[in-house]
Protein backbone atom coordinates (compact mmCIF):
# COMPACT_ATOMS: atom_id res chain seq x y z
CA UNK A 1 0.00 0.00 0.00
CA UNK A 2 1.47 3.49 -0.84
CA UNK A 3 1.88 6.19 1.79
CA UNK A 4 -0.60 8.00 -0.21
CA UNK A 5 -3.36 5.25 0.39
CA UNK A 6 -2.40 5.26 4.14
CA UNK A 7 -2.12 8.32 4.43
CA UNK A 8 -5.59 9.35 3.18
CA UNK A 9 -7.00 5.93 5.09
CA UNK A 10 -5.56 7.48 8.64
CA UNK A 11 -7.45 11.01 8.05
CA UNK A 12 -10.86 8.89 6.84
CA UNK A 13 -11.10 6.60 9.35
CA UNK A 14 -9.99 9.67 11.72
CA UNK A 15 -12.17 12.61 11.20
CA UNK A 16 -11.93 15.79 13.10
CA UNK A 17 -15.27 17.69 14.08
CA UNK A 18 -14.24 20.93 14.73
CA UNK A 19 -14.69 22.36 18.22
CA UNK A 20 -13.92 25.87 19.13
CA UNK A 21 -10.95 25.37 21.40
CA UNK A 22 -8.50 28.54 22.31
CA UNK A 23 -5.40 26.66 22.40
CA UNK A 24 -3.93 23.28 21.22
CA UNK A 25 -1.51 21.57 23.71
CA UNK A 26 0.82 18.60 21.72
CA UNK A 27 1.62 15.62 23.37
CA UNK A 28 5.15 15.34 23.24
CA UNK A 29 5.04 11.80 24.87
CA UNK A 30 4.58 9.78 21.60
CA UNK A 31 4.95 9.09 18.01
CA UNK A 32 8.00 11.06 17.28
CA UNK A 33 9.70 9.76 13.94
CA UNK A 34 13.13 9.60 14.20
CA UNK A 35 15.38 11.48 11.11
CA UNK A 36 19.60 11.29 11.22
CA UNK A 37 22.45 11.04 9.05
CA UNK A 38 23.77 7.90 10.05
CA UNK A 39 20.98 5.16 9.16
CA UNK A 40 19.42 5.71 12.64
CA UNK A 41 22.95 5.28 14.30
CA UNK A 42 24.01 9.03 15.03
CA UNK A 43 25.16 8.88 18.94
CA UNK A 44 21.98 11.03 19.89
CA UNK A 45 18.52 9.74 22.32
CA UNK A 46 15.73 11.22 22.64
CA UNK A 47 13.09 9.78 25.10
CA UNK A 48 10.15 11.56 27.15
CA UNK A 49 10.75 12.08 30.68
CA UNK A 50 9.28 14.10 34.08
CA UNK A 51 6.76 15.37 31.40
CA UNK A 52 9.42 17.18 28.56
CA UNK A 53 11.00 14.89 25.41
CA UNK A 54 14.72 15.14 26.30
CA UNK A 55 17.58 14.90 23.95
CA UNK A 56 20.71 14.29 24.04
CA UNK A 57 23.49 14.56 21.61
CA UNK A 58 27.24 13.53 21.48
CA UNK A 59 29.53 14.69 18.40
CA UNK A 60 26.29 13.89 16.47
CA UNK A 61 22.67 15.15 14.74
CA UNK A 62 19.07 13.81 14.59
CA UNK A 63 15.93 15.37 15.06
CA UNK A 64 12.57 14.17 15.95
CA UNK A 65 9.79 14.86 14.06
CA UNK A 66 6.27 14.36 13.91
CA UNK A 67 2.41 15.64 11.97
CA UNK A 68 0.50 17.74 14.48
CA UNK A 69 -3.20 17.77 14.70
CA UNK A 70 -5.69 19.67 16.07
CA UNK A 71 -6.80 16.84 18.98
CA UNK A 72 -2.87 17.51 19.80
CA UNK A 73 -1.91 13.91 19.01
CA UNK A 74 0.66 12.97 15.97
CA UNK A 75 -0.84 12.42 12.60
CA UNK A 76 -0.74 7.96 11.69
CA UNK A 77 2.23 7.26 9.60
CA UNK A 78 3.42 4.18 8.29
CA UNK A 79 6.73 3.33 10.18
CA UNK A 80 7.20 0.19 7.81
CA UNK A 81 8.27 2.50 4.92
CA UNK A 82 12.01 2.13 4.23
CA UNK A 83 12.58 6.08 3.99
CA UNK A 84 11.18 6.09 7.97
CA UNK A 85 13.07 2.73 8.76
CA UNK A 86 16.63 3.85 7.98
CA UNK A 87 15.73 7.64 9.80
CA UNK A 88 15.79 9.47 6.32
CA UNK A 89 14.75 12.45 5.56
CA UNK A 90 10.87 12.31 4.25
CA UNK A 91 10.27 12.20 0.91
CA UNK A 92 9.72 15.37 -1.56
CA UNK A 93 5.86 14.42 -2.16
CA UNK A 94 5.75 13.68 1.30
CA UNK A 95 3.55 17.19 2.21
CA UNK A 96 1.77 16.94 -1.26
CA UNK A 97 0.25 13.71 0.08
CA UNK A 98 -0.75 15.02 3.81
CA UNK A 99 -2.60 17.93 2.10
CA UNK A 100 -4.36 15.11 -0.30
CA UNK A 101 -5.93 14.06 2.45
CA UNK A 102 -8.39 15.61 5.51
CA UNK A 103 -6.35 18.52 5.74
CA UNK A 104 -9.24 19.68 8.75
CA UNK A 105 -7.12 17.52 11.12
CA UNK A 106 -3.93 19.58 10.86
CA UNK A 107 -3.94 23.37 12.19
CA UNK A 108 -4.17 26.37 10.31
CA UNK A 109 -1.51 29.07 11.28
CA UNK A 110 -4.28 31.31 10.83
CA UNK A 111 -6.40 30.28 13.06
CA UNK A 112 -3.80 29.61 15.83
CA UNK A 113 -0.75 32.17 15.31
CA UNK A 114 0.52 31.94 19.18
CA UNK A 115 3.20 29.30 20.13
CA UNK A 116 4.41 28.83 23.34
CA UNK A 117 6.90 26.64 24.56
CA UNK A 118 9.50 25.66 27.48
CA UNK A 119 13.17 24.64 27.00
CA UNK A 120 16.12 24.02 28.56
CA UNK A 121 20.10 23.43 27.77
CA UNK A 122 22.53 21.90 30.16
CA UNK A 123 25.00 24.17 27.85
CA UNK A 124 25.10 26.46 24.83
CA UNK A 125 27.91 25.38 21.77
CA UNK A 126 30.60 27.96 20.46
CA UNK A 127 29.06 29.98 17.67
CA UNK A 128 32.24 31.70 16.70
CA UNK A 129 32.15 29.96 13.66
CA UNK A 130 28.10 29.31 13.34
CA UNK A 131 27.64 31.88 10.27
CA UNK A 132 29.49 34.28 7.52
CA UNK A 133 28.86 37.89 7.55
CA UNK A 134 26.00 37.31 5.36
CA UNK A 135 24.07 35.64 8.25
CA UNK A 136 24.67 32.13 6.18
CA UNK A 137 25.18 29.03 8.41
CA UNK A 138 28.50 27.36 7.98
CA UNK A 139 28.90 23.83 7.17
CA UNK A 140 31.75 23.75 10.29
CA UNK A 141 28.87 25.68 12.89
CA UNK A 142 25.83 24.13 12.20
CA UNK A 143 25.08 23.10 15.84
CA UNK A 144 22.61 24.60 18.45
CA UNK A 145 21.75 23.52 22.00
CA UNK A 146 18.12 23.62 20.84
CA UNK A 147 16.26 23.79 18.12
CA UNK A 148 12.23 23.85 17.19
CA UNK A 149 11.14 23.99 13.98
CA UNK A 150 7.49 24.50 12.37
CA UNK A 151 7.09 23.36 8.85
CA UNK A 152 4.81 25.12 7.21
CA UNK A 153 2.36 25.02 3.92
CA UNK A 154 1.22 27.74 2.03
CA UNK A 155 -1.79 28.54 0.22
CA UNK A 156 -0.21 27.72 -2.58
CA UNK A 157 1.20 24.22 -1.57
CA UNK A 158 4.98 25.55 -1.11
CA UNK A 159 6.36 24.68 1.86
CA UNK A 160 8.78 26.53 4.20
CA UNK A 161 9.57 26.75 7.75
CA UNK A 162 10.12 28.65 10.93
CA UNK A 163 12.65 27.98 13.58
CA UNK A 164 13.38 28.83 16.82
CA UNK A 165 17.15 28.34 18.06
CA UNK A 166 19.32 28.65 21.13
CA UNK A 167 22.67 30.09 20.58
CA UNK A 168 25.65 31.30 22.78
CA UNK A 169 26.29 34.92 21.38
CA UNK A 170 24.60 35.43 18.40
CA UNK A 171 21.92 38.01 19.67
CA UNK A 172 18.44 37.06 20.02
CA UNK A 173 15.91 38.26 16.77
CA UNK A 174 19.08 37.28 14.41
CA UNK A 175 18.01 35.62 11.40
CA UNK A 176 20.30 33.29 10.05
CA UNK A 177 20.52 31.82 6.43
CA UNK A 178 20.87 27.67 5.89
CA UNK A 179 21.01 26.63 2.72
CA UNK A 180 20.16 22.77 1.68
CA UNK A 181 21.19 21.45 -1.94
CA UNK A 182 19.10 18.42 -2.97
CA UNK A 183 19.96 18.55 -6.52
CA UNK A 184 22.97 20.99 -7.28
CA UNK A 185 21.75 24.42 -9.13
CA UNK A 186 18.25 22.80 -9.56
CA UNK A 187 16.78 22.22 -6.55
CA UNK A 188 18.11 24.24 -3.91
CA UNK A 189 16.06 25.63 -1.16
CA UNK A 190 16.93 28.11 1.76
CA UNK A 191 15.47 27.61 5.19
CA UNK A 192 15.53 30.83 7.80
CA UNK A 193 15.92 30.07 11.80
CA UNK A 194 15.25 33.13 14.33
CA UNK A 195 17.30 33.43 17.77
CA UNK A 196 14.64 32.67 20.30
CA UNK A 197 17.49 32.72 23.02
CA UNK A 198 20.97 33.58 23.57
CA UNK A 199 23.34 33.07 26.29
CA UNK A 200 24.29 30.92 29.47
CA UNK A 201 22.86 33.16 31.75
CA UNK A 202 20.04 30.79 31.96
CA UNK A 203 21.59 27.25 31.48
CA UNK A 204 19.49 24.27 32.92
CA UNK A 205 16.86 26.73 33.97
CA UNK A 206 13.42 26.09 32.23
CA UNK A 207 12.48 29.31 29.91
CA UNK A 208 9.24 30.14 28.61
CA UNK A 209 8.82 31.43 24.89
CA UNK A 210 6.13 32.70 23.31
CA UNK A 211 5.73 33.81 19.59
CA UNK A 212 3.58 34.89 17.28
CA UNK A 213 4.48 32.56 14.49
CA UNK A 214 2.16 33.66 11.81
CA UNK A 215 4.17 37.23 12.19
CA UNK A 216 7.27 35.86 12.21
CA UNK A 217 6.76 33.57 9.30
CA UNK A 218 5.60 37.10 6.88
CA UNK A 219 8.65 38.39 8.81
CA UNK A 220 11.05 36.03 6.27
CA UNK A 221 8.38 35.35 3.64
CA UNK A 222 6.34 38.54 3.43
CA UNK A 223 5.34 37.27 -0.04
CA UNK A 224 3.68 34.15 1.31
CA UNK A 225 0.67 33.46 3.01
CA UNK A 226 0.78 30.50 5.36
CA UNK A 227 -1.77 27.74 5.58
CA UNK A 228 -1.14 24.48 7.76
CA UNK A 229 1.02 23.11 9.81
CA UNK A 230 2.82 20.19 7.75
CA UNK A 231 5.30 19.10 10.53
CA UNK A 232 7.22 20.18 13.74
CA UNK A 233 10.69 19.29 15.14
CA UNK A 234 12.75 19.24 18.28
CA UNK A 235 16.63 18.98 17.55
CA UNK A 236 19.49 19.03 19.90
CA UNK A 237 23.04 18.33 17.30
CA UNK A 238 26.84 18.57 18.22
CA UNK A 239 28.28 17.00 15.23
CA UNK A 240 29.77 19.95 13.13
CA UNK A 241 31.56 21.30 15.99
CA UNK A 242 32.94 18.16 17.86
CA UNK A 243 31.04 18.53 21.30
CA UNK A 244 27.61 17.45 23.05
CA UNK A 245 24.79 18.91 24.45
CA UNK A 246 21.36 18.64 26.04
CA UNK A 247 18.04 19.93 25.45
CA UNK A 248 14.71 19.04 26.94
CA UNK A 249 11.19 21.02 25.79
CA UNK A 250 7.54 20.97 27.34
CA UNK A 251 4.51 22.47 26.64
CA UNK A 252 4.46 22.96 23.56
CA UNK A 253 1.29 24.78 22.29
CA UNK A 254 -0.92 26.79 19.22
CA UNK A 255 -2.97 29.62 20.67
CA UNK A 256 -6.07 31.13 18.85
CA UNK A 257 -5.42 34.58 20.99
CA UNK A 258 -1.70 35.92 22.50
CA UNK A 259 -0.47 33.32 25.42
CA UNK A 260 -0.44 35.30 29.46
CA UNK A 261 2.63 37.12 29.42
CA UNK A 262 3.16 37.38 25.54
CA UNK A 263 5.22 40.19 24.50
CA UNK A 264 5.60 41.31 20.80
CA UNK A 265 9.55 40.43 19.60
CA UNK A 266 10.51 43.64 17.80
Amino acid sequence: MTQHIKLLIALILFPFTAIAQDQIAIDLSTDWLRRDWDKCEENVTGIYQDNAFKIQSDHAAALFWQVPTKEGQALEVDRDQSWIRKCKRPPMDFEKNIQKGNTERLISIKDYPYISWQWRVSNTIDDTNTSDDEGEILKDGDDFAAKIGISILTDKGKLHEVTYLWTRTIPEETVLTQKTTVVRWILEFDWYRIVAQSGDEHLNTWINEKRNIYRDFKRLYPKEEPSKIARIYLMSDSDNTGSTSSAAFSDLIFHKNPPSGYVQNK
